[in-house]
């Protein structure tokens, strides 16, 4: 894959390119990268997949990490044919297990009432596996990333989470190259969501990182960032 086919970066729950800063730097050299934001308050991940087909490129590669896969899977339901290679880290096929929306209310009021930060920061130890070898500088970023992206945002995400379809089914439909990754200590989206995602896909590889819990892309950069090159430069 060269420049001409660029590569789509789909963040997570109230994030944006901040999340993807590692993967950025490593590879805007090489490819042209695009990190949308038109989607972002679009209520439904349905909505959002279908406001992302109205702007992004006719072929593009694309990577989604957590809500980011969501939407990734829900454009692979709609236009296959737009998307030449898929990547997927730390998410589901599945439809959100109806006991999640209680907690997910629950950070809505907290993020409501004290800030999104403070509720990113109440998940901190289930999204980072050792949150003690985040940098301060790190977790000030991502706590004004949250806060810049607003409650507003945070409850729409939240509830078009809670909201979105099952779409295991299509996975065997499923035709490009695909990779998925997991942390090993990942307890949003745990490694057997991911293990049933690529024994779904044809071909699919799947990779495991130790010592990650949901934010590998940031936990261990290095180890994704190879696995992506990697998955970017095959024929």
């Amino acid at each position: 894959m060269g420049r001409d086919v660029p590569l789509v970066l789909l963040p997570g729950l109230l994030a944006d390119h901040t999340s993807w800063r590692a993967q950025i730097a490593f590879f805007r050299d090489r490819y042209a990268l695009i990190t949308p934001t038109a989607h972002f308050h679009e209520p439904g991940i349905d909505r959002m997949a279908a406001c992302l087909l109205d702007v992004l490129p006719e072929r593009f590669a694309l990577l989604g990490w957590s809500m980011g896969g969501y939407i990734a899977m829900e454009l692979m339901h709609r236009a296959p044919q737009r998307v030449t290679r898929l990547g997927l880290i730390s998410t589901s096929a599945r439809a959100d297990a109806p006991e999640n929306a209680a907690g997910r209310y629950e950070s809505i009021r907290v993020a409501r009432e004290q800030g999104p930060a403070v509720a990113w920061r109440e998940k901190l130890g289930q999204v980072f596996h050792r949150p003690d070898r985040l940098s301060a500088a790190d977790i000030a970023e991502l706590a004004a990333m949250n806060d810049r992206l607003g409650a507003d945002m945070y409850e729409i995400q939240q509830k078009a989470i809670i909201a979105r379809a099952d779409r295991r089914a299509t996975l065997a439909t499923i035709a490009c190259p695909t990779i998925v990754i997991c942390g090993t200590h990942d307890r949003w989206t745990p490694p057997v969501f991911s293990w049933e995602i690529a024994s779904g896909v044809t071909g699919a590889e799947l990779h495991l990182i130790a010592e990650c819990s949901h934010c590998s892309p940031i936990e261990d950069s290095a180890a994704v960032n190879a696995l992506l090159a990697g998955w970017l430069g095959r024929a």
